[in-house]
């Protein structure tokens, strides 16, 4: 498929899947852009703003980018200065309306999205694609005229080696290291 397809399968798969409440109020609360430039990092394919649900002042922007072959490490590079960018470029539009008396009332998370027809495992994407970070994996196929996109992560890395390591690297946070007096947490004790 060429970027020109797959971009224009991209905005259709989003648009069914993130608006597909079929509420007036969904539909005033999403909106999609493609091939959104972001002033400092350059384009992304698709710019999705849409309202969480239960939390009406919270907007939520997801940038898309989407790659014909396989996700590596350049473009999870590419994604976050696009994030960081457009995070600073909303920080100076905010700074701007405040100087005007404006204040405001709401929420906006920014999150970027690579889907590419594989995701290379690395240490990074192994990372961020397991632990809640602003950056999200998905891998495409074909799906008659469009294309199908599925959340993409494998086994979570095992990170026992990296315990001592962060547990030195916090020391002013408190912590009760359950492991070294035997307790165990239960589920559900948080």
């Amino acid at each position: 498929m060429s970027g020109i397809r797959l971009s224009k399968g991209l905005a259709a798969w989003v648009e069914s899947t993130l608006n597909s409440s079929g509420d007036s109020a969904a539909q005033h609360c999403f909106e999609l852009r493609p091939r959104f430039r972001i002033p400092g990092s350059g384009r992304v394919d698709l710019l999705s703003v849409r309202h969480e649900k239960g939390t009406p002042d919270h907007f939520r922007v997801d940038l898309w980018t989407i790659v014909p072959g396989a996700v590596v490490e350049k473009d999870v590079d590419a994604m976050t200065r696009s994030a960081f960018a457009f995070q600073a470029w909303y920080a100076e539009l905010m700074e701007h309306a405040e100087t005007q008396g404006f204040t405001r009332g709401h929420l906006l998370s920014v999150r970027g999205n690579l889907v590419g027809a594989s995701v290379r495992r690395s240490p990074l994407i192994d990372l961020l694609s397991h632990w809640g970070s602003g950056m999200f994996f998905w891998t495409w196929t074909r799906a008659g005229d469009g294309i199908e996109v599925i959340p993409a992560y494998d086994k979570a890395p095992a990170l026992g080696a990296a315990r001592a390591q962060l547990k030195a690297l916090l020391p002013h946070l408190s912590w009760r290291d359950v492991s070294e007096s035997g307790e165990r947490m239960k589920a559900g004790s948080l």
